[in-house]
């Protein structure tokens, strides 16, 4: 009868078998599915215990009562006395036993790979050869988070530039989060080895809501190379609903050290990946300028030309050229692209590619450097940008028509000591879309120079702050004997700069080109245009 209702026998044996079912069952499933006892533990107890036991009988049956018998034979000794004393033998050694027998188990007869603790000890083993970042994160949330039956794991990188982070179960980060745990970090966990969330006093109110509220974080364990905090692992709750051990902690703390070696090994190798991967970029660069720039020039009639660079540590995007017209005049070009490395380089020879195509026919100077502005703006960022100087030489006259796009002034030297700075033309290129360049144009004479150069020569900053400048340069060459060659010319403006520099390196690349005309020409020297087109000084 139960609650005043009568019950059919056969309804009251339903239910007793099932309530002895479902009870069992309920612990059953409760222990396979979520751990909630730990099974293994118990058999391996049971069987410790159970082969302590039959090695105290052994013993028993071994020794004590052929010991007995013995005695017994013995006139005045009564072997009942060695029963107790064997049994407080064998409480006292017991223990002992257990410990010892429990550890040959683990070690060797019972040892259970799929044991939690002996999946933790197996990463830590596993990490110390796993040098790749995203495996190395990866592995170890996925792995904790399957061994402890946890309902969240994060493991947080903070390496140089931007933290990383690898989510083993739970929601990942987003970058928003993420930058958030990474800048309280360093505060909360300044000296702790790993605690709980739960019992620390660091937190703020609103960081307190976003871990333990937002992300379900019970365990914060750092990840420390020596000094250095290199991340943290954040663990949530188990699914058993049970809280992490001392034990827990104490195996979490050591795999943490042993994921921080192989951190920091991960870091070191990305770094030098880098570093491998921008040296080749500066040598592909070097190769590209090299191939651009000539080492061998065009005959002009009664002129000699050399030009000389020298690259910085750093890849830049200066060129030079000499390119022949096919109407008996050739084009000569000095550039300088903004930025450094391989973008630089790639820029310098599109533009220089460009200069070449356009160099047949008739077009004007004016016309060149219009259509290599178009290009420029827009094929290009909102930052980059080029000085480009450019001049015609006609073969028959040695008349020099130029054009001056934002360039440092290219200087003409005379032998009676004048100087005209080529400085007409228009603003830099690919700043505007459409912009306009005037031209201006001189006649060259016997023993006249023309010397163009890139910022690199004249903004050269020496160890007292000093610029070389353009009146060093002219100054330089002033000081030259007459009819030296236009390879001397660059090599002693070189060596002038070297020694103004007093063995400090420069910053930027050092590119000059100098053009030297040999003989008298028919054509009377004179300037086409009025004086404040080509500025004399």
């Amino acid at each position: 009868q139960l609650l005043a209702l009568r019950l059919g026998p056969g309804l009251r044996s339903g239910l007793t078998i099932a309530a002895l079912t479902l009870g069992p069952g309920s612990i059953a499933y409760a222990i396979v599915r979520h751990k909630f006892l730990d099974a293994r533990l118990l058999a391996r107890r049971g069987i410790l215990y159970a082969l302590a036991s039959a090695a105290l009988v052994g013993l028993y049956l071994a020794v004590l009562q052929p010991l007995n018998k013995m005695l017994g034979a013995v006139p005045g000794v009564d072997p009942r006395v060695f029963g107790p004393v064997f049994l407080v033998m064998a409480l006292a050694l017991f223990q002992p036993a257990i410990a010892r027998l429990e550890e040959l188990l683990d070690h060797v007869l019972l040892k259970d790979p799929a044991d939690y603790r002996n999946v933790l000890r197996q990463l830590g083993r596993e990490l110390q050869t796993t040098i790749d970042l995203e495996q190395l994160l990866g592995r170890t949330a996925r792995t904790l988070s399957e061994a402890l039956l946890l309902r969240s794991v994060h493991v947080v990188a903070l390496t140089p530039g931007r933290p990383v982070a690898f989510a083993g179960s739970g929601t990942p980060l987003s970058d928003d989060v993420l930058g958030r745990v990474a800048e309280m970090l360093p505060r909360v966990i300044e000296h702790a080895d790993g605690f709980r969330l739960s019992e620390s006093a660091d937190l703020t109110a609103d960081e307190r809501a976003l871990l333990t509220g937002s992300l379900g974080i019970e365990l914060l364990v750092p990840l420390r190379w020596h000094d250095d905090l290199l991340g943290a692992i954040l663990l949530g709750h188990k699914l058993t609903e049970t809280r992490f051990s001392s034990e827990d902690v104490a195996l979490l703390t050591t795999l943490a050290g042993q994921v921080a070696v192989s951190l920091q090994n991960a870091l070191l190798l990305r770094d030098r990946v880098a570093v491998a991967r921008f040296e080749e970029e500066l040598n592909l660069a070097r190769q590209i300028q090299r191939t651009s720039l000539l080492s061998e020039f065009p005959a002009i009639p009664r002129c000699d030309v050399h030009a000389l660079y020298i690259p910085s540590r750093q890849v830049g995007g200066d060129f030079y050229d000499v390119v022949p017209a096919g109407d008996g005049s050739f084009l000569i070009a000095i550039a300088d692209v903004s930025g450094k490395g391989m973008p630089a380089a790639l820029l310098s020879s599109m533009l220089q590619a460009s200069l070449r195509t356009q160099s047949g026919g008739a077009r004007s100077l004016a016309t060149i450097l219009k259509n290599i502005n178009s290009l420029l703006y827009q094929s290009t960022a909102i930052h980059q940008f080029a000085t480009f100087f450019l001049a015609r030489v006609d073969g028959e006259s040695l008349r020099l028509t130029f054009s001056n796009a934002g360039h440092n002034w290219p200087v003409v030297m005379r032998p009676n000591g004048d100087r005209t700075f080529l400085e007409r033309g228009g603003t830099v290129l690919g700043i505007l879309e459409s912009v306009e360049f005037e031209e201006a144009q001189v006649a060259l004479g016997p023993g006249d120079l023309v010397v163009l150069y890139t910022d690199g020569i004249t903004e050269a900053m020496n160890g007292r702050g000093e610029m070389f400048g353009e009146q060093r340069l002219c100054e330089a060459v002033e000081a030259m004997p007459r009819g030296v060659s236009a390879r001397e010319v660059a090599d002693r403006l070189h060596r002038a700069l070297r020694e103004f520099l007093d063995g400090r390196e420069p910053q930027d690349d050092l590119t000059l080109l100098v053009l030297r005309v040999t003989e008298r020409v028919a054509a009377e020297r004179a300037v086409v245009l009025a004086p404040e087109a080509v500025a004399a000084r």
